[in-house]
Order: C-alpha cells, then sequence, then structure tokens
C-alpha cells in the first residue's frame, strides 16, 4: 500500500507565495516532500483492538493526559476554479488523568517581534507538586496576532482501492495547532473539567482539559487538502496528534484514527464507507465568542 508524501515543514516569511499562513494552522506545499513511512495501516489495527485502559507510566505519580483523534468527518469535496479540494472536520480529545497544558518558557521574551518561543509541557503530580519538560516552540502568527504549537498534527491520504499515484495532490501537513477547549467530551472520568479552562490561543497558555477536545470544523480557512487530478477510487485519510510522540500521554498507541472513503471525481462527491476507531464517545462542539487572544 503506498501513502501519500507529507512535507517537511519549515518556517517562511508570509510573502512566499508557497505558504499559506491561517488562524489555525498552516499547510506548506513543497515539490520533494519526504515519504511518510507504511506504518499507519499497521498502528490503526492495533489501536482499534486495544482495550482503552490506561497503562503504567514511569512515574505514577504524574497526572499524564491521554490525546484521542476522532475520525476526520464532514468530509465534502468542492471544485474552485481549477482546482479540487477535500474538506474536513478534525477533533481530537483529552481522556487522561490530567490536562494537557504548554506554558511559554519565561525565560523567552515573547516579543512580537521573535518568531518563536520555547514551550513547556507542565505535568501536574498527584501529590499537588509538577514539573515542566520542553517540548518544541510556539509559532508567533503575525496575521491573526496570536501563537501556535508546532509539528502537533498530521494528515496523511493514501489510495487503496484507487489507481496508485506517484505525484497524489495532498502532499500537505498541518503542522500547527492553537490548543483550546472547545469540545465537550461525554466520558465518565473523575478528573473531567465541568467548564472550559483553556478558552484562547494565548501566547503564555494553551492546553486541553480532561474530558473536552478541540475541533477544527471543514469550514475553517484551508481545511482542505488539494485532490486535483486524483483519479476516482477509494482513500483512506488518516489523522495523527501528538505525531513525533513530544508531548507525554499515558499511551500512544491510540493517537491515530482514519476515514475510508470512496471519491468520485465526476460528480465531486465523497461516500464514507468505514471510519476507526469504530466506537467514540459523544461530543459537543461549543462554539466559544473569542477564541483568539494574546
Amino acid at each position: 500500500m503506498k501513502h501519500a508524501k507529507i512535507v517537511a515543514v519549515v518556517l517562511v516569511p508570509a510573502s512566499f507565495f508557497f505558504a499559506a499562513y491561517h488562524a489555525w494552522g498552516f499547510f506548506i506545499a513543497a515539490s520533494q516532500p519526504l515519504v511518510v513511512e507504511p506504518v499507519y495501516a499497521e498502528q490503526l489495527a492495533a489501536s482499534a483492538t486495544a482495550e482503552p485502559e490506561f497503562v503504567d507510566t514511569t512515574n505514577p505519580n504524574d497526572l499524564l493526559p491521554d490525546l484521542l483523534p476522532l475520525p476526520p468527518r464532514d468530509l465534502k469535496v468542492e471544485k474552485i476554479g481549477n482546482q479540487v479540494l477535500l474538506y474536513f472536520s478534525t477533533t481530537y480529545y483529552n481522556q487522561g488523568r490530567g490536562t494537557l497544558e504548554l506554558r511559554a518558557d519565561p525565560a523567552t521574551a515573547g516579543l512580537r517581534e521573535t518568531i518563536e518561543r520555547n514551550v513547556l509541557q507542565r505535568v501536574y503530580q498527584a501529590d499537588g507538586a509538577h514539573r515542566d519538560k520542553p517540548v518544541g516552540t510556539f509559532l508567533w502568527h503575525q496575521e491573526h496576532l496570536h501563537y501556535h504549537y508546532t509539528d502537533f498534527i498530521t494528515y496523511d491520504l493514501e489510495p487503496v482501492g484507487a489507481p496508485k499515484n506517484e505525484e497524489l495532490s495532498g502532499n500537505l501537513v498541518k503542522s500547527t495547532f492553537c490548543l483550546r477547549d472547545v469540545s465537550r467530551v461525554f466520558l465518565d472520568l473523575a478528573s473531567s473539567s465541568p467548564e472550559a479552562t483553556y478558552k484562547i490561543c494565548g501566547k503564555e497558555l494553551q492546553g486541553v482539559s480532561v474530558g473536552w477536545g478541540d475541533t477544527y470544523y471543514w469550514n475553517y480557512p484551508d481545511q482542505a487538502l488539494d485532490i486535483t487530478g486524483l483519479e476516482s477510487g477509494t482513500y483512506r485519510l488518516t489523522f495523527v496528534a501528538n505525531p513525533e510522540k513530544r508531548l507525554e500521554e499515558i499511551r500512544y498507541d491510540n493517537n491515530i484514527s482514519s476515514a475510508l472513503f470512496r471519491l468520485n471525481m465526476d460528480t465531486a462527491t465523497v461516500d464514507v464507507l468505514e471510519e476507526n476507531p469504530k466506537e467514540t464517545p459523544e461530543v459537543e462542539h461549543i462554539h466559544l465568542d473569542s477564541p483568539f487572544g494574546m
């Protein structure tokens, strides 16, 4: 099975024509993409059969998060001029023992003139203490005046029952996210937060509470893959959270989801055939008035 090629993430000035920044992240296309190793199918199969139980951590005192992505949903195809775009919505949520909290390193000034800030993951502990671990960077988004966390998710589009295509058009990575409590997830978890804690794209603090998720809707800016030139057939769209395992979690084997669908390029329609994981919790999407902020 051949996977779509996913490009390396590079930071370029907004004036470059091949970079499109937007409020929730950015896509970057490149002429020399990297090939993703064919491990997603095996990982999906293992995740689908795994019992949703917590595993032992290196320090049982740590109240770690556990991120799970829902399958991509609301798949739609739209022809815009000479382009054909595949739109979709994604949600990931936290069912762990503790919050996923990111804090800007106080050692970095955080001035708007700087392009990035070091980021620390704060791990709260059962005894009331906490520890901080460097996990990457916040990138400054000048147009929308807030920060994004880098290398947080990946999308992979691969042909399953479609002709192999060496230049599959979905050569994109949505690499940066602003982490927020947007969607309430109905799970019976003792540590669930009754209210949203992380409501804005802050430059000092972002996160996802237990029992909450972050949703990127299909009609958000650039929430789409360019599938121009693809042939009709069956494809799989895979969504991976925390792909580089920079963030400490209870487990990593459940950080992947997918949607298998039949694409008809003549009618510009999508027919979803299968979702993984098959069983997912009920989710209430809550639109907050001020999702961005300093």
